[in-house]
């Protein structure tokens, strides 16, 4: 009630004006009363209603204040402050007296301060003849005090409400513990899969990421499972073909759980830092990042090096580098006795473009780790790419049971090309096997 608002009483042809609130508040209750008597004098009725109710003060250290008077000369008193401040150290206050010369005397607050350490007060007075508003209520600031009684000529003065009993305060609620981030200890052991079949995970791809967002990415969609770290493949692409054209056989990858990086140069073996090496970099960085996918969720002791053609040639080369754990390449290679692992060198024997006589030179060059010459009798270059019909081709069966064996530690399928009698051995319609180191 910052404006100064006069309020009048018309009593036939006389007119009092009271002071403004603000001037209310520094006069003293028998002046008060005295002013609103005087303006009663007349013989004439009052005005039907009694004046707008005040309004309690917001809260803050202290609870707002109700409405100063109730409305003067109204059928019903005018009500006192309607709502106690909010928040504050006190309760807000109910209005000052309750309405004048009407039937019903004044309402005290209506609700007393909310959390504040005194509950609202009622009406300080009530109407004519009307009795004061009864006691407030006010657990943690509830409810002010109540309604004046009905008023009479001369009522007297009310009584303010009590004091209502402070609210306690709510006990905070405390932190919840951060999850574990990433993938885990990678100390689980792998499923058992057949490499023939589709893998347990399902295999998502993503598109544009790596280096220069030149690379495709084949993973599993769920990383981590049973805490389990993942290894890493990196492929190379044949000449003029993209990541695309071996999507069958890459997406088999990582549905046994295997992330695939795959370089979408269509020159593969060209480039520095070579394509196939940039992208295994790329993904160990990803591992050390908390907002990527692969954070915490990759084996950095566990990756392996395939691709077909052109890119068989850069797998080879590829080996040199000490983070290759084994290599697979397709129909390509070149000698290297620098490799730090197992070595499965695999070629077409109906393969014209690059015969399966070429392996033998890288072969004969790996001296110090277990080496295989894998003869698919019936591939050319390109036949087997994407499948053959609904079978999956045996190089894809191949090179995933090769790279379960020597990057997840799948001991169920070593005989496939480890002892005397090994797997791909005894299948001599399909291949035709040359080994080292491997009984």
């Amino acid at each position: 009630m910052k404006k100064l608002v006069h309020r009048e009483i018309r009593k036939a042809a006389n007119v009092v004006t009271l002071p403004a609130p603000g001037t209310l508040r520094n006069a003293g209750l028998a002046t008060l009363v005295a002013l609103v008597l005087g303006a009663c004098g007349s013989s004439e009725a009052p005005s039907p209603t009694g004046g707008p109710p005040g309004t309690g003060g917001s809260g803050g250290s202290t609870g707002g204040i109700g409405g100063a008077t109730g409305g003067a000369g109204g059928a019903t008193g005018g009500t006192g402050g309607v709502t106690g401040g909010t928040g504050g150290a006190t309760g807000g206050t109910g209005g000052a007296t309750g309405g004048t010369g009407g039937v019903t005397g004044g309402t005290g607050g209506a609700t007393g301060g909310t959390g504040g350490v005194t509950g609202g007060t009622g009406g300080a007075a009530g109407g004519m003849s009307g009795a004061g508003g009864s006691a407030g209520k006010a657990d943690g600031g509830t409810t002010g005090g109540a309604a004046g009684s009905t008023g009479g000529a001369s009522g007297a003065a009310g009584s303010g409400g009590t004091s209502g009993t402070a609210g306690s305060s709510g006990t905070a609620g405390t932190d919840g513990g951060g999850g574990s981030p990433g993938c885990g200890t990678g100390s689980g052991s792998w499923p058992a899969a057949n490499p023939a079949q589709q893998g347990p995970y399902m295999a998502v791809t993503e598109n544009n990421v790596g280096p220069n967002s030149a690379y495709t990415m084949f993973r599993p969609q769920t990383l981590g499972q049973a805490g389990l770290k993942h290894p890493v493949i990196t492929w190379g692409n044949g000449t003029g073909t993209m990541p695309s054209t071996y999507r069958t056989m890459l997406t088999h990858y990582a549905s046994h759980g295997f992330v695939v990086i795959a370089s979408n140069s269509t020159n593969v073996a060209q480039g520095t830092p070579p394509p196939m090496l940039d992208g295994v970099t790329w993904v160990l960085e990803q591992a050390a990042v908390s907002t990527s996918p692969l954070y915490n969720c990759i084996d950095a002791a566990k990756i392996g090096a395939t691709g077909h053609s052109q890119g068989a040639l850069a797998t080879t080369s590829a080996g040199s580098d000490a983070r290759i754990a084994t290599i697979a390449p397709l129909e390509g290679s070149r000698a290297n006795s620098g490799l730090h692992g197992p070595a499965a060198f695999f070629c077409g024997g109906m393969d014209t473009t690059l015969p399966c006589s070429g392996h033998m030179s890288a072969f004969n060059s790996v001296t110090q780790y277990p080496v295989m010459l894998a003869n698919q009798l019936a591939a050319t270059h390109t036949n087997w790419i994407g499948g053959l019909g609904s079978t999956l081709n045996p190089f894809a069966v191949a090179t995933t049971g090769w790279f379960r064996v020597h990057l997840m530690g799948d001991t169920a399928l070593r005989p496939m090309f480890y002892g005397a009698s090994c797997t791909l051995c005894q299948d001599s319609a399909t291949w035709q096997i040359q080994r080292k180191m491997m009984d």
